[in-house]
């Protein structure tokens, strides 16, 4: 079984809050979490975002309904499917909804988990990122979708010059700006210690040492290792919103 716990906040410099984040429990050994990171304008990100949000929870709901009441086990691919579906779902609505001038060029990123009981089923789409903690370390499953990790992919700068470079910024994927959208799927054979999902206004202000020792800390519960990652990046400058999900393994 896995606690989790979540919280979002506006940061310092954004006047609101286009991060939205996703928790749904099934019971005891099955859980959805998701953070979405809205961008498009002053309306288009909150749109974006919160459109997202709604298609992840109705279709993963009402994909997992029978299953759930009939106490069947969901299947890593049913679980991939349905995932799928859901950012299918978001990625047309939001295309749609674009089609307004006031919200031309909205979207969103999506960075989302199906926790089974005997693993992890993740979807990815932008730069929102999901991180595991197991035997001691904590490692980064999903890949960003930006321009800055194509540069690292193609050995033109490294990890370290991605973390201040100027385009740092720029996504190459995301939901609802083309009418069809590829995501990115990950799978964890087991369940980790800890998984963190998280929108970019956390990792672009601490740095990975800083976020481990803090979800390690066994002085704290859950819910206050969320409340001091997101302090810890409000002190560092709060750049931008920021949303923080934790799930530990009991």
């Amino acid at each position: 079984m896995m606690r989790i716990f979540g919280k979002s906040d506006t940061g310092v410099r954004r006047p609101v809050n286009q991060d939205r984040f996703l928790i749904r429990e099934f019971g005891d050994d099955l859980a959805l979490c998701a953070v979405f990171d809205g961008m498009g304008g002053a309306n288009g990100g909150e749109e974006a975002s919160t459109a997202a949000m709604q298609a992840f929870d109705n279709c993963i709901a009402g994909g997992l309904l029978e299953a759930v009441q009939g106490a069947r086990k969901i299947t890593r691919t049913e679980a991939e499917k349905l995932l799928c579906k859901a950012a299918q779902t978001a990625n047309a609505e939001i295309y749609k909804r674009g089609e307004d001038p006031s919200l031309e060029g909205m979207g969103t990123t999506v960075i989302s988990a199906l926790i089974l009981s005997d693993g992890v089923i993740a979807l990815n789409v932008g730069d929102s990122r999901l991180y595991e903690v197991s035997r001691g370390e904590l490692r980064q499953i999903s890949k960003d979708n930006s321009y800055v990790q194509y540069l690292v992919d193609m050995g033109r700068i490294t990890k370290e010059e991605a973390a201040t470079h100027p385009q740092k910024n720029i996504i190459t994927k995301c939901l609802g700006t083309e009418d069809q959208v590829e995501p990115d799927i990950y799978r964890l054979d087991g369940l980790p210690d800890k998984l963190l999902l998280c929108s970019d206004g956390l990792t672009n202000a601490l740095d990975e040492s800083f976020i481990y020792e803090t979800v390690c800390d066994v002085s704290v519960s859950g819910d206050e290792k969320v409340r001091l990652l997101i302090e810890a990046a409000n002190k560092a400058g709060g750049p931008d919103n920021i949303t923080v999900i934790l799930a530990e393994n009991d």
